[in-house]
Formats: structure tokens, sequence, C-alpha cells
């Protein structure tokens, strides 16, 4: 008789070996290099936490000058829009005054034409 080569070790496949296969420990850091004396590991977890702490600290800062930038353009603008308002209100006043001393120079000149040519009226009677 033949001898068959055995089959290989099937992976258990159950719901909870799944579940738990990307729960497993992380990798110790390597050794310190250097004097045997000084055998003492580092604290990964906390190194980790640092540079996520430095990493969200530089993020938060750029954000923060995104938002001073943007609150100051928003400022200007406000500015700008304040001003020209003020300016538009204090032209449309002059020239609101202007053209209504048109419009009563005008009238009154209508007047006047009228009683000279129409009414026979001289020029010392109505003014």
């Amino acid at each position: 008789m033949r001898d068959t080569p055995e089959l290989p070790e099937i992976k258990d496949a159950s719901v909870g070996t799944l579940r738990l296969e990307g729960t497993l420990a992380k990798r110790l850091p390597g050794m310190p290099s250097g004097e045997l004396n000084d055998l003492a590991f580092t604290d990964a977890r906390r190194v980790e936490a640092e540079q996520a702490m430095a990493d969200m600290r530089a993020a938060f800062d750029i954000s923060r000058q995104y938002d001073k930038r943007s609150k100051a353009v928003a400022k200007a603008k406000s500015r700008q829009m304040d001003r020209e308002l003020r300016n538009k209100e204090s032209a449309g006043r002059i020239n609101r005054r202007k053209v209504q001393g048109n419009s009563n120079r005008a009238a009154k000149r209508t007047i006047r034409n009228y009683a000279r040519n129409h009414l026979g009226m001289g020029t010392d009677l109505y003014r």
C-alpha cells in the first residue's frame, strides 16, 4: 500500500476565531541597542500616544490658522461693504438733493415762462 501524504492542518474558521483574528497584541518594540546594563524597554503605547497628540496638535494648528485667515477675510469684506454702503448712502443723499433742486428749478422755470409768454407778465413782475 501506498502511504498518502498527510494533509496540512486546517485552520479553525469558527466565528469566534475570525472575530479575534485582528485583535492580537501588537508586536513589541525592538530591544534597545547599546550597553547591556540598559535593558529597560520603552513604553511603546506612551510613545505612540505622544506622536498621535503631536500630530493632532499640528493638524489643529493648521485648522486654527485657516480659521484665523478666513475670519480676517470675512472681517475685511464686511468693512468694505459697510464703507461702500455708507458712501453710497451719502452719495445718494447728495444726488437726491441735486435732482430735487433741479426739479424744483425746472418747475419754477416752467411757471415763469408761462407767466411771461402766455400771461404777458414782465421780468420785473414775476421772478
